[in-house]
Parts: C-alpha cells; sequence; structure tokens
C-alpha cells in the first residue's frame, strides 16, 4: 500500500500539521507492506503562497517563518519515507498517481486545488484530515468568522464533497463534518502520541535556554497571534505580576504577527523572558525546565499536541475550557480550565503559591495515549476508503 501524505505547504515550517506529516510518514513506512511519502509543493510556490496568505492576513510577509526546520533535519525525521516537492500541479498530478491514497489537510486550498487545479478524477481516493478546526468555536475575529462560514457553508460542501473521507481529530469537528457531508466516512482518531518516549527525549537533548530555579517558571509556546491568545496573555501577565512578580519567571516561546506586543511586554517586565522560535525537536528539554505550561487559545483547536507534551513531563498545564484542550485536560486532574481572565490569573496565583495537583500526572496522560493504536486505527480507516 502506497499513502500520498500531501501538504501545500513545506514541511520546513515546523507546524504542527507538518509534524504529523513527518511522524506518521515515518511511522507507517516501518511496517511491512507500507511507503508512506511527504508531498508538498516546492520552495518557490510556497514563497508566493505565503505573500498571498500575508496578504490575506493585512501582515508583512516574513520568509524566515516557512524555513524553521532544515530540510536534511525533516529527511533525517522521515527515516524510511521519502520528501518530494513538486513546482507545479502537472508535476504534481503525476506524482500523487503513483500512490493508492492521498491524505491531505482538510484546508479550503486543498480543497479548490484537488477540484479545479488536479481533478479528483485524476488521482487516487482523497481523505481531509481536520487538522484546522472545520469551526472555530467562539471566534470573534473577521477572519475566523469568514472561516467559519466558508467551511459550513455549500461553497466547501462543493469543493470537498468528492473526497473519499473524513479524519477527524476533536468531538466538535467530527460532529461538524458527520452533519455537513453525512454520506461520506468520517472517522475520528486522536494525533498519535508517545507520551513516554516524548519524556525520554528531554535528558538526552541540550536545553535550548536556561531558567533560574528559584522562581515558578510558567512557559508559553506557540504561533503570537490573536488566535493563540497573545493580549490574554498580556493581561494576564499584568494581572499576576500585581503581586507575584518577585516569584514568577515567564518564558515565552514563539514567532508571529504579533512579537512586538511581546516585545513591548519584556520591556514592562523584568521577569518576562522572550526566547522566539524554539525548534520542535528541542521542545522536551524546554517543558522539563519549568513548573507549569499556560495556554491562551481563545477557540477551538483540534487534538493538540502541547498539553500532552507538558503532561508527558509531569508538567500540569492551565487553558481555556475550549474545545480541543478540554479533551486532553481532565480539570484538577492533569490541569485546570479556566472560564474568564480572572479566573486564569487566580488559577496562575494558585499554582505560583506552591499548591499542588493531586495526581501522578505522567502516568495519567500515559494512560490516556499510546501512539501504536492510533496508528492502528488510522490505517484501518485508510483501507476502509479504498
Amino acid at each position: 500500500m502506497r499513502i500520498a501524505i500531501f501538504n501545500t505547504v513545506q514541511l520546513e515550517t515546523a507546524g504542527g500539521m507538518e509534524h504529523f506529516c513527518i511522524q506518521t510518514a515515518k511511522h507507517l513506512s516501518g511496517l511491512k507492506g507500507i511507503q508512506a511519502d511527504c508531498v508538498t509543493m516546492d520552495d518557490a510556490f510556497n514563497i508566493n503562497y505565503s505573500k498571498l496568505h500575508s496578504l490575506y492576513f493585512l501582515k508583512k510577509f516574513d520568509k524566515s517563518i516557512i524555513y524553521r526546520e532544515s530540510k536534511k533535519s525533516i529527511e533525517t525525521r522521515l527515516n524510511k519515507a521519502d520528501y518530494l516537492k513538486c513546482a507545479n500541479f502537472t508535476e504534481l498530478t503525476k506524482t500523487l498517481r503513483r500512490y493508492d491514497l492521498v491524505y491531505s489537510r482538510n484546508e479550503i486550498t486543498e480543497a479548490f486545488l484537488f477540484k479545479y487545479l488536479v481533478g479528483y478524477h485524476r488521482i487516487p481516493p482523497v481523505i481531509f484530515g481536520c487538522h484546522c478546526p472545520h469551526q472555530y468555536i467562539g471566534a470573534d475575529t473577521f477572519h475566523s468568522r469568514l472561516h467559519n462560514f466558508l467551511y459550513s457553508s455549500p461553497i466547501y460542501t462543493h469543493l470537498a464533497k468528492r473526497a473519499e473521507g473524513f479524519h477527524t481529530i476533536s468531538r466538535t469537528d467530527n460532529q461538524a463534518i458527520k452533519e455537513q457531508f453525512r454520506n461520506h466516512r468520517v472517522e475520528k482518531v486522536p494525533n498519535p502520541f508517545d507520551a513516554v518516549g516524548y519524556a525520554a527525549r528531554a535528558n538526552e537533548l541540550k536545553r535550548p535556554f536556561d531558567v533560574d530555579p528559584s522562581y515558578f517558571n510558567i512557559l508559553w509556546a506557540g504561533r503570537l497571534t490573536q488566535q493563540k491568545g497573545i493580549t490574554q496573555l498580556c493581561k494576564i501577565i499584568d494581572i499576576v505580576n500585581c503581586t507575584h512578580n518577585k516569584k514568577i519567571s515567564w518564558h515565552i516561546c514563539g514567532e508571529g504577527e504579533l512579537k512586538e506586543e511581546v516585545s513591548a511586554l519584556r520591556a514592562e517586565h523584568s521577569n518576562v523572558h522572550f526566547h522566539g522560535h524554539i525548534d520542535r525537536e528541542s521542545m522536551p528539554a524546554v517543558y522539563s525546565n519549568v513548573d507549569l505550561f499556560i495556554s491562551t487559545s481563545q477557540w477551538g483547536e483540534t487534538y493538540a499536541y502541547t498539553p500532552r507534551e507538558a503532561n508527558s513531563l509531569g508538567i500540569p498545564v492551565l487553558s481555556f475550557n475550549i474545545s480541543g484542550y478540554n479533551e486532553i485536560i481532565e480539570d484538577g486532574v492533569n490541569g485546570k480550565l479556566a472560564e474568564s481572565l480572572d479566573e486564569f490569573s487566580t488559577f496562575v496565583k494558585w499554582f505560583a503559591d506552591g499548591n499542588n495537583l493531586p495526581s501522578n500526572i505522567k502516568k495519567h496522560i500515559q494512560a490516556r495515549t499510546d501512539s501504536a493504536p492510533a496508528y492502528k486505527q488510522l490505517l484501518h480507516f485508510f483501507h476502509s476508503c479504498l
């Protein structure tokens, strides 16, 4: 069985979907009788694509965001799987026809590409993986509302209806997809994650930065965007620092269009440290160095990696009560879920004051995550779509 894992965006961007592509291709290609390769468009295409993406979001194009990881590093991580780049849609069509199945992200751009630029009838069956939330629950920005409108509209239904099936990751997306595509195969499989293996890597890696153990060290990591709650993060730090600035050291990792807000925050508070982009492969060592991981995402996520990564090293997670996170965090067990900005700030202080959760966080997340059954379920779904 030959599987093409397609992503328009090149893998060097090192995002969550790109990580899934690499990990899944590596695992499946290690199984007998299966070859799974990563296929993307080439660098020239991605530069133009990223410029249009930046224009859509009214932000300046930054070339560095599509080159966060080297191609050599990616190829090493892929092991037996290949990494193929296509210069145009004719080349892409020829490449995809070598496979038995095409797995792609559920973005409207990919659906448009398969419908009008490649043609579903010219390539093997296509499965869309919902790594981008189908609906942003609680979204309140223009772009997020436009996203919700487009993906729930007949436009997206028309573009994606020739797909053979949908792989969903969260309960919210699973329900929405089943209602919109009633005649399609829909399977919910959380992103595979090896909690034991992830934790083991922490001791093998050099820490990208050191922390002062005399402080309560808090980590925030992600894209510096409105959706990820950078504005809320700034407010929380302002509130908490009024009483706990001598107890807490804040560590922010990431890149994005709201970088200036974080830089201004660092200038205002001496206990805020901004580390910029940290390579995904180095993150286990970062988690092992802190006391609490926080997420300030404002609306629905898919089944996120970061809370499971932190939990695998015994780090509690604090987030808002949104879809995706509330499927991973059991309130009071492996973290806490906040309903408001004030409650979030109160929980931060609670942890900083030396309070601990009563459970063994490592054992809890290990019991709830096992990559082998997830890959097995995903592969079974692939076979059912042939």
